[in-house]
Order: C-alpha cells, then sequence, then structure tokens
C-alpha cells in the first residue's frame, strides 16, 4: 500500500496542473484584458483575463512565476505556488516597468527599489496645502522657479525644478495628469491652479532625467498626478473662508452610470493677498497682489474585454495682480483628452491624444523712483494651442516587457506685444508687434524592463526626437538620448538602485521670442538658442524595517549649453539676455525617511545638498557661479498624528539655505524657514479643519530685482467638507 500511494503521489507531480486568480487594482477593481504570462520547462503560456479580471493557465506546474502585464498599470512578476491566486496591480504612467513583489511595500512614500515618491490622496488631504505645488514641499528640492508657491507668485516662474536645475523660469521637469502632458507649449510653466482640489487619486514624483521615456521636458524628472476614476460612487463639497480674503469652495461627485463610470470635480479660489514688495521699500503703487481662479475637470470612462476607454475634459481661468495697480495676470485654457488601452493578441496598446488651447495676458510698467508713480509700458498676449498623440504598444520578452513609442506634438501659437507711450493706460500705442510661431515634433522611443533574476530589475531605454521652432519655415533639430537602470533587492530588509542618462531641452517658445520685465531688470528673449544636452548618473540605498523606510543617494548631472538669463548691463538699468551660458554641474545628496512609531502616527524628513555651479562657462562672469534660485541645502520635515478621530494634526516645516537670484551672485535671498500647522478631524461625515500657515511669521525673501520681494506672512483658514 505504501509504494501505491508514492506512485500516486508521484504520478499527480507529473501532471501538469492549472493556475486561476483573479486581476485586480488596489481599489479591488477587476482589471479586465490584463495580459498573464507564464514561462516554464522551454514553453511559453499566455492567457488574457476576462470581463471580471479572472484567468485560467491551464498545462502549467506549480509553483510557477508568472508576469502579468495591463495597460495604464505597473506590471507584476511573481512566484505564485498556490491556485487561485490574486494579483494587484498598481496605476502606472505609460511606461512600462516591472515591480518585484514581495518586499517592496506599497504604502510607503518613496519605494524602494523604485526611487519614486508617491503620495495618496488621503496623505495630500491632511497637508497644509491649497495647490498641488505647496503639497509637493514635503519633497526636499522640488519648488517653483522662486520660493512661493503658484498661489502668489507670477504664473510664467511656475517651471519645476528637481535637483539644483534651475537657471531660468522654465520648467526642467514635465507634469503629467492621467498620463497627458501639462507643461504650457508655450512657456513650459505649470498652471497649478487649473486642477481642481478634490479631483486627485495619487501623485508620484520621479527625480532625475526620464528623458528617454518622455522627452524634452523631463530633463530633471516627472510629476505624475492621476485623478478620480468615478468607479466607487463618491460625493464631496467644501467651503473655507480665512484672513487676507481667502474663500474657496469645492465639489466632486463620482459613480457608475450605465455602463460607465463618470467622474466630476470643481474648485473657487479668491484671495486679497498681500502686498509682495518688503516694508522698507513699498510706496503708492504697492498693492496687495490678489488672485481668483475657477478650475473643473470631467473625466468619463469604461471598461469592457477589449480594454480601457476614458475621456476627460480639464478647464481653468486664473486672474490674478501682480503686485502694482498696472500690472496683472491673466491666464485661461485646458485640455481635452482621450485615452485607450487594451489587449493586442498577446501583447498590449495604448493611445492618447489630447488638445491643448491656452490664452495669456500679462501687463508690464515702470515704476517711479520712490515708488509712487508708475506707467504701462507693455502688454503681451498668447493665444495658441497644442494636439499631443502617441500610440504605444508593449508585449511580454522572457524574463522581461518590451515597449515601443510613437509620439506628435504640434502646436500653434500667436504672440502679439504693444507698447505704449506716455499717457493715459492703452490711450498711446507706439507698436504693435505679432508672430505667428510653431512648435513641431516627432519622437520615436523603445524601452526594455527585464528581470534576470527574482531579485534583479534592470531596464534601459533609447529615444530619438525632432523638432522644428519657432517659425514654420525653420529648419528641424534632432536629439538621441538613452538610459538605464538597476535594482537588486539585497534582502528584505536592504534594496541598491542606479541610473545612467543621457537627456536634453529644447528651448521654449517664451525662451526664443518673449521679453519680459520684474521690477527694474529687463530680461530679454535670444532666438538664437541651442538646445540643452545633460549627462547624469544617480544611485541610492534603502532601507526598509517594519515601520521605517530611509532612502539615501546621490546624484551628478551635467547640463551642456544649459539655458540662463545672463546679465548684459547693469548700469543705468540692468539688462539680461537669455542664452546658452556654458556647462551648468549639479550634484549632491538627498536623504528621505519615513516612520510610523504607532499606527496614528506617521513621521517623514526629506533632505537635500546641492553643489550647483556654471563650469566652462561661455560668459567669464559666470565661471564658478551658483545657479540662479539653487539654495545649497533644503529640508522638509513633516508628519500627521490621530489623536481621536474627531481631532488629528498635520505640519510641515521646511528650512531653505541661502540662495542667488541673479546670474552674477550678486543678489543674495537669506535662508528661510516656514512652518504651516492643520488641524482637523471628522464628525460623521463632516471633517473640519483649521489651517495656520508660516504660523511663525517669518520673512521669506523670494526676489530681488533688486527691490526685495516676500512670500506672504501668517495667515490662517478654516473650513468643513462634506463626504457621502
Amino acid at each position: 500500500m505504501p509504494a501505491t500511494l508514492a506512485l500516486l503521489l508521484l504520478f499527480r507531480l507529473a501532471i501538469p496542473a492549472s493556475l486561476s486568480g483573479t486581476v485586480q487594482s488596489a481599489d479591488h477593481q477587476p482589471i479586465p484584458a490584463a495580459v498573464v504570462v507564464a514561462q516554464q520547462n522551454g514553453r511559453t503560456f499566455t492567457v488574457t483575463a476576462d470581463d471580471h479580471g479572472a484567468f485560467t493557465l491551464a498545462d502549467v506546474t506549480l509553483p510557477v512565476t508568472i508576469e502579468v502585464h495591463a495597460s495604464g498599470f505597473t506590471t507584476v512578476r511573481e512566484t505564485v505556488a498556490a491556485s487561485p491566486v490574486t494579483i494587484e496591480l498598481s496605476p502606472s504612467r505609460i511606461r512600462e516597468s516591472i515591480v518585484v513583489t514581495g518586499s517592496d511595500p506599497g504604502d510607503w512614500w518613496r519605494r524602494p527599489m523604485t526611487g519614486t515618491t508617491v503620495l495618496s490622496a488621503e496623505s495630500i488631504e491632511k497637508l497644509p496645502a491649497v495647490t498641488m505645488d505647496e503639497a509637493l514641499r514635503v519633497v526636499s528640492g522640488l519648488s517653483l522657479f522662486r520660493r512661493s508657491s503658484s498661489r502668489s507668485s507670477n504664473p510664467t516662474t511656475h517651471g519645476v525644478t528637481m535637483r539644483g536645475l534651475s537657471a531660468s523660469g522654465s520648467s526642467r521637469g514635465l507634469v503629467l495628469l492621467d498620463g497627458v502632458p501639462l507643461n504650457d507649449g508655450f512657456g513650459g510653466w505649470v498652471t497649478w491652479t487649473r486642477l481642481p482640489v478634490l479631483a486627485t487619486s495619487s501623485v508620484s514624483i520621479d527625480r532625475g532625467a526620464e528623458g528617454a521615456t518622455f522627452g524634452s521636458d523631463a530633463l530633471g524628472g516627472v510629476i505624475d498626478m492621476t485623478t478620480q476614476t468615478g468607479e466607487k460612487p463618491s460625493a464631496a463639497a467644501s467651503v473655507v473662508g480665512g484672513s487676507i480674503g481667502v474663500g474657496s469652495f469645492d465639489g466632486s461627485a463620482g459613480g457608475r452610470v450605465g455602463p460607465v463610470n463618470v467622474f466630476g470635480a470643481g474648485s473657487w479660489f479668491t484671495t486679497d493677498g498681500v502686498i509682495p514688495v518688503a516694508p522698507e521699500s513699498r510706496g503708492a503703487v504697492d498693492v496687495p497682489a490678489d488672485a481668483e481662479w475657477l478650475s473643473g475637470i470631467v473625466k468619463v470612462s469604461g471598461r469592457g474585454d477589449w480594454g480601457h476607454l476614458a475621456a476627460s475634459i480639464l478647464a481653468g481661468s486664473d486672474d490674478r495682480g501682480n503686485g502694482t495697480v498696472l500690472q496683472r495676470n491673466h491666464m485661461e485654457g485646458g485640455t481635452a483628452a482621450i485615452a485607450y488601452d487594451g489587449p493586442l493578441q498577446a501583447a498590449t496598446v495604448a493611445v492618447r491624444l489630447s488638445f491643448s488651447p491656452n490664452h495669456f495676458r500679462q501687463t508690464f510698467s515702470t515704476v517711479a523712483a520712490g515708488r509712487n508713480t508708475e506707467t504701462l509700458t507693455s502688454e503681451q498676449f498668447v493665444d495658441g494651442s497644442t494636439v499631443r498623440g502617441l500610440v504605444e504598444v508593449g508585449r511580454p520578452i522572457p524574463k522581461g516587457f518590451l515597449t515601443g513609442r510613437v509620439m506628435l506634438n504640434r502646436g500653434a501659437d500667436d504672440f502679439t506685444e504693444v507698447k505704449f507711450g506716455p499717457g493715459q493706460p492703452h490711450s498711446n500705442i507706439l507698436s504693435r508687434t505679432t508672430m505667428a510661431l510653431r512648435d513641431d515634433g516627432e519622437a520615436v522611443a523603445v524601452q526594455a524592463a527585464w528581470n534576470p533574476l527574482s531579485a534583479v530589475s534592470i531596464g534601459a531605454g533609447l529615444r530619438s526626437e525632432w523638432r522644428s521652432a519657432p517659425l514654420a519655415d525653420a529648419g528641424r533639430d534632432n536629439a538621441t538620448v538613452g538610459q538605464v537602470s538597476a535594482s537588486w533587492r539585497v534582502s528584505d530588509l536592504v534594496a541598491l538602485r542606479s541610473s545612467v542618462a543621457t537627456s536634453h531641452r529644447w528651448p521654449t517658445l517664451n525662451e526664443l521670442v518673449r521679453n519680459f520685465q520684474v521690477g527694474s531688470i529687463l530680461t530679454q528673449a535670444n532666438p538664437d538658442l541651442a538646445p540643452e544636452r545633460a549627462q547624469s548618473v544617480d544611485a541610492a540605498i534603502a532601507f526598509v524595517g517594519k515601520r521605517w523606510n530611509a532612502s539615501l543617494g546621490g546624484f551628478w548631472t551635467n547640463v551642456d549649453d544649459a539655458i540662463a538669463n545672463v546679465t548684459i548691463q547693469t548700469t543705468p538699468t540692468i539688462i539680461r539676455q537669455r542664452r546658452n551660458a556654458g556647462r551648468a554641474e549639479a550634484r549632491g545628496g538627498e536623504l528621505d525617511v519615513e516612520a510610523k512609531p504607532w499606527t496614528f502616527t506617521t513621521l517623514r524628513l526629506s533632505a537635500v545638498w546641492v553643489d550647483s555651479h556654471f563650469r566652462d562657462s561661455l560668459e567669464p562672469a559666470l565661471e564658478g557661479k551658483w545657479l540662479p534660485q539653487v539654495p545649497s541645502s533644503s529640508v522638509s520635515a513633516s508628519g500627521d498624528v490621530m489623536i481621536r478621530r474627531w481631532l488629528q494634526a498635520a505640519a510641515i516645516y521646511r528650512w531653505i539655505a541661502p540662495q542667488f537670484d541673479d546670474d552674477r551672485n550678486t543678489f543674495e535671498l537669506a535662508e528661510a524657514s516656514q512652518f504651516d500647522l492643520r488641524l482637523f478631524g471628522q464628525i460623521h461625515s463632516i471633517t473640519w479643519q483649521v489651517t495656520v500657515e508660516n504660523a511663525a511669521d517669518s520673512r521669506i525673501e523670494v526676489g530681488k530685482t533688486p527691490l526685495v520681494t516676500l512670500a506672504p506672512g501668517r495667515s490662517v483658514r478654516a473650513g468643513i467638507t462634506w463626504r457621502k
């Protein structure tokens, strides 16, 4: 009898079994059309999940290693020893990556294997912030061109800065919303106020060159925001009021309507603002920099065995003063997008198409000595639109995934500048200049992710781009960039990661054609700018404990032909011109730590140290100078605690070392710190909140032109939010 049982057992083990399971998202929704691949005994088994995310792989022997792919989600590679199994995929932008499961906790804010910093909607809501760029202050070294936020600064300075790469107001970081770029097609800046507060589902931040995947705008990194889907019924409304005339209303609702998911959100915000000029220099022309914006988004999506289809419209209007009677900015526009993700036999296909119309208006003036009178000097208008398209096809390869992409960009902008003479505003037109501008580009890219060993992930990418700007008959420029990255899960406690990349950035239309004035400093455009070319290396080690996580790394970036606002005249007035200033070198280190000492408490620390200088400069006066708007170090400490459900607290403390406002390192901004506190709590379906910003009323210098301008001082606001 024992021999018979043994023979039966051997016979059973020798017969291939089957593996069944379900593929679902992080919120437990099925993912139809997910592709499940297993390789065993020299054979490849492939199956596509049905409408309910269910799949069955016949003729495999357990245990078996499977890879699960779905467009719009991160690829997972996992060894399965029992059936049935549930596979959970996390959202991903249009870039496939393989995550080795088992020791890369999904709830740490900086992922050990990839280095991506992820903020959930819940953690963002706790932060004492209004706009998304303010919330992202928890990541040290990430800021706009100047120290102030998008709530109180000129919209043309809202370019993203990461890892010490800043020499002008144009962004060196790409910002995505559901995979669609939000960077302005004319200036490269980001209109942060265009995203409704209640629309965000999560935010992912990748610091470092991502040009091989995303192209010109991603030289310094990528910020990827995702919006709510409406898969689960929801409704929310929020009302806030406070000092300096702050008032806001936010609302959102979502749910299923027949076979589709529908989600919508809207925001309205207003503030009287504060006078930006330092008290010791103010005159009669100085007034508070007021602001008012309105934004909204509507998103419709559906899934089936054919794939996933989503359509969205994002729109907004932003009107604000610049701190004097005659200086104002107005922006309005948005993005309409359609996205498809689905199966293509054993592969996946993704398509993105977006249309972004935008209108921009800004007035400039000359302020007399003593700041008691001002004269309107010019008015600028930009009316344009950008069309972007992308087609991506991916398929499994042995122990990996291969992706190919084709991208198209078509931008058309009419830039008008009207100059005025002395007299009443708009009464004496000296000249009117109008330019019909073009910004056309194409790109092809290929990227591979490979797991040669269960604990090792390797990625590589190559991208070629072509671009013609700023006029329709302009010649074409081209660039080819690449990237190689690797990560190794040494143990359950330690992970290593590193990358080497080349990248580039085309000069924006704004840098090529638009002059502007800040204070008494005139900055001239330069139609002869060459593109920036960069090389970068980074490496980091991550530690994962039961209640803590830490990442310590170093980086080096070399930008050839770096574009900067170069001083060409200092008397009688200061004149700068955008120029390729030579080589900009940024090297440094960054530390991110998160601890959860108790279930009701989260503590985070983010710090960066950087040495960022001009080297081998074509301008002798710049050699060895610090890059403008880059501090040598900055630290952000944040945390939240639940005292009771009805009483919780969250805070951010940020310290920034001195930095220079100009290329010659003449105008130094003093070190600065800011402490923001939010008390909040939930009572049934109502959440209350009280926020104190800059609680210590610290003096924060944000500009010297050479006039000193300041960020807002202490302010308080309170509000309630209802959720269903």
